[in-house]
Formats: C-alpha cells, structure tokens, sequence
C-alpha cells in the first residue's frame, strides 16, 4: 500500500506542518489539554477503536496490567487493528503533542511503561494474528497476544519458538526486553530469534526490518532495546520442532528443614557451575526462593524441563535426589506428551493480578559464595523488614556461556555481552504486597537488597554488572550495562536518527530511559 511509503507530512498535510518544525524536546506545559485533543482527533478518526473512561472497553484495555502498582488512568485508550491504524494514530498524537504509552501484555511491573495519566495507552490487544509461512519455518506474530496463545496455537503443528517461560507474560515486552526463555543455550535469547519486524516509526512511517535490509540498525537495537525505536506490529520469529518433555514442578518447605536448603544449594552449585547441567541445550531450571515473613514460611519452588522422553534427566539428579519435606510435587516429575505443560503451570502460579508487584535485578557469577550472598540478603532482610502481607521471591536464572555464543552465532544484539562473561546468573527479586501504603517500603527493600549483593559480590570478584531489562526496577538504568558500557551511545545515535524530533523520547512512556 501507498499509505506503508507516506510519513506523518504526507498523511496529515498542513496540520502535519506543526509536528514538522516542533522541537519536541522543549516537551509541553499543556498536558491534559494537549492529551484531550488527540483523543478527540483519535475518536473522529476512529470512532469504534478510541475508548474514552468509564465505558466498559476502557476500563477493561486500561487495567489489562499485572501489578496494581502501574495502573494510572489515561485519558483515553486507542486499540488499532494493524499496522497502518497505528501509523495514522502516531500522525495525530503527535499533531496534539500528547504523551502516550504503549501496553501489549502490560506485564512489566513499572509505573509508566504501559500507561500514562493524562495521555492515550495505545492497547495491543487486536495485534494478535498469527501466521506460519509456507514451509512452517517462520511464524509471525502480533505483539498484542501472550506466550500461552503462541504456544498453544503452534503446539499441534509439532512446533515453537523460543519465546517466555511463563504463559500469560505478552510477546511485545519480552522480546523487544531480549526474552530469558526455556531454550536459551540453543538459541540465545528471544530475540536472538527475531528474523524481522514491522515497525512503525515515529513519523508514522510502516517498514519492514531485516539484518541484512536498509535498516540493519534498527534492526540490531530492537535486540533489546525496548521501545525507544518506534512501535513493532509484527515480529517474525524462527520455529523448530518441540514435542514431548520431562518435566517436574517441585516445592520444598525450607521453613524448619536446614539439611533440605543445604542439599537444594548443593545441587543448584553443581547445575550452575561450568560443566553443569546449565550447559545442556536441551534443559532448563526455574529455582525460585520465596519467603513470607509473616506466616514465618521460607520454601524453594523448583520447576524443571528436559526435552524429549527421557524420565530422569542427568542434569536433574541433584535436585531429584534431595530428600525434604514436600509441598507440591507432581509425581516426582513425568515426560508429558507436550512440553506446554510448564509454561501454563508456571502461569497458573504466577499469573495473578491481585497484588501489588515489582521486579529488580542483579547478576553474579555461578559461584557458591555469591548464591550464598544472594539467599542470605533476601532472606535475613525479608525478615527483619517486610510487613506481614508481603512476600518476596529471587529467582537464579542460569546464563551459559553457549547462551551468549548462540546470540553472537545469530548476529548479535544490543546487549552484547561477551561469551566470557558467561555462565552467570540474572537474579530476579519478585516482591508482592497488598497496601499501597507500603510502596516505599517494599522499594527501599529491594534496593537495598539488590545493592548489599553488588557490594559484596564485588568485594569476592563475582559481579556481573549486567542488567537485563525484563527484570529491572524503578531506580534501575539496565542500557547503561550492555555491551559492557558500550552499547548505550550507539542506541542513543540509532534513536536520534529514526526520532529525530525527539517525539518518542519526549512524550511515550517507558520503564527506563535510553
């Protein structure tokens, strides 16, 4: 189509004169008004598609987002149905000079990065068409649907791609994040996948964006560079086949048993440790420690998965051999017909949208001293400083060194984290409560978590200071670790070139700034 060719001046004419000559970088005094005249233009020009508040569309669209402490209320909500609609939504945004937000699964626990007050969310929802290309080597996908609709729409073709552990978190966040996923030391991280994107740029321009197209640079900062860039439709992700898998979802009651948390340490020192399990390409881990201070409970929530029908996996034996009092276990784990099984299982756990929730990172080297300071911080100040409706989690998510080579062997991406630096571990602190009154609280908790780790993990020569942007936190600035420090000026130059107005860097909402 024409309209794929036309920038904002094109579609909107003499009214697109002003986007043309704003320097967007003065940013604007009229927030709300400037926010209620594009959601007029908006519901003109889309009267079925713009959702103003207190109407049932609205309020479903603007709280379809995971932790409670991000929902803000916009001043409308836009949902396109494809590319172009989005295209012509930017033209008009950016006419009213409005701030607006971007929310496809809404699972990224920082307030600000899918909604904004006053401004227009520009909901996902219907960017959800799936398509596989004729020889089945290529599915693509619309970044408005979640892991659990991909998974289960590829699954009877014998099929997947390698996309989020956990079924109900969105395609668009994790992707555009990097994507810690199940197959992570075949393919490297999810995005490492990509083969293509659509993308509307924020003059409202639609292209199509290869490695080896006209621009490969947008391209390489996608990789994980988040949204900065313009707004993707469609990503188009590599298959391989997948079928039946081991899998074994286990928790441990650590409460009162010292020789069981000793044994699960044990085992997660031998997985992680260079010549481990981690280094299977065909298995992962989930170990997850969690602790609620306030019915005095402390349990390690172990989920494995093993690709293929062998039932009792090598890589799994340490933690198959530990002995302990068991909350949950499913048979002592099982080959089951479809490996779909965890990530639905991993949603069920996870999945709910009742509380108040955050994510903050920090990343050591696979070494027992740092996996001991990481357990004992977490777990010594949860119980001196969480109220009773809390409950934290950190979870030890493995990066090996074929991680980080499979990333490089597929091009490269905008971390860029040099396979030396691996294995490693990206630790995720997960905290949830209930009162609003504790926010500072529960931030001040994690922050000081994450910095007493760092602190000592340094002082030992175990830090690692990447920081992946799916898990990071209010306070934290993850493109400042990529590359080693080197990566963020080269996204800075790709973001000043395809927003060279600064529309997108003054007026959408993120998690972290470039």
């Amino acid at each position: 189509m024409l309209f794929t060719q036309l920038s904002c001046h094109g579609l909107l004419g003499l009214a697109s004169l002003a986007l043309a000559s704003a320097d967007f970088a003065r940013g604007t005094d009229n927030t709300t008004a400037n926010a209620a005249r594009a959601c007029s233009a908006l519901a003109r020009e889309f009267p079925t598609k713009l959702y103003l508040p207190n109407t049932a569309d609205f309020n479903q669209e603007a709280t379809a987002i995971w932790s409670k402490t991000c929902l803000i209320t916009p001043s409308c909500v836009f949902e396109p149905a494809n590319a172009d609609d989005v295209s012509k939504a930017l033209c008009i945004i950016a006419d009213a000079r409005s701030h607006f937000a971007v929310r496809a699964g809404g699972h990224m626990p920082v307030r600000g990065a899918q909604s904004v007050q006053p401004g227009v969310m520009i909901a996902l929802s219907s960017l959800n068409r799936r398509t596989l290309s004729r020889n089945k080597a290529i599915a693509s996908i619309g970044p408005g649907q979640t892991w659990g609709d991909v998974y289960a729409w590829l699954a009877p073709y014998g099929l997947a791609v390698n996309g989020g552990r956990y079924s109900p978190v969105g395609v668009g966040g994790l992707l555009l994040a990097g994507g810690i996923g199940f197959w992570g030391s075949r393919f490297g991280w999810g995005a490492d996948s990509v083969v293509g994107y659509e993308v509307v740029l924020p003059n409202g321009r639609i292209v199509e964006v290869t490695a080896n197209g006209p621009d490969k640079d947008l391209f390489w900062a996608l990789k994980g560079g988040h949204n900065h860039f313009g707004i993707v439709t469609r990503f188009d992700m590599t298959t391989f086949a997948a079928g039946p898998a081991f899998i074994r979802t286990v928790v441990w009651n650590l409460t009162d048993s010292p020789a069981t948390t000793d044994a699960f340490f044990s085992a997660l020192n031998t997985y992680t440790a260079p010549g481990g399990g981690a280094e299977d390409p065909n298995v992962a881990i989930m170990p997850i420690v969690a602790i609620s201070p306030g019915i005095s409970h402390h349990e390690v929530i172990m989920a494995q998965i093993a690709f293929g029908t062998d039932p009792n996996p090598p890589p799994f034996r340490g933690f198959n051999a530990i002995e302990g009092p068991e909350v949950l276990d499913n048979d002592g784990g099982k080959v089951y017909d479809s490996w779909t099984y965890l990530p639905f299982a991993a949603g069920e756990l996870f999945g709910a949208r009742d509380f108040r929730q955050a994510f903050h990172t920090v990343s050591f080297k696979p070494d027992p001293r740092a996996i001991s300071i990481a357990n004992r911080t977490v777990v010594d100040l949860a119980k001196r400083v969480l109220p009773a409706t809390a409950t934290v989690a950190f979870t030890y998510q493995p990066i090996s060194k074929q991680w980080l080579q499979a990333s490089r062997a597929a091009g490269g991406d905008a971390m860029d984290l040099d396979p030396r630096d691996g294995p490693f571990i990206a630790g995720l602190l997960s905290t949830q409560w209930v009162d609003a009154a504790d926010d500072a609280l529960m931030t001040d908790f994690a922050h000081n978590v994450t910095s007493a780790i760092e602190r000592e993990t340094k002082a030992l020569g175990v830090h690692l200071p990447f920081k992946y942007l799916g898990d990071s936190g209010e306070g934290q600035n993850p493109f400042s670790t990529y590359g080693g420090g080197k990566s963020q000026a080269k996204l800075q130059r790709i973001q000043k070139h395809y927003d060279p107005k600064a529309f997108f860097k003054t007026f959408l909402g993120h998690g972290f700034p470039l």
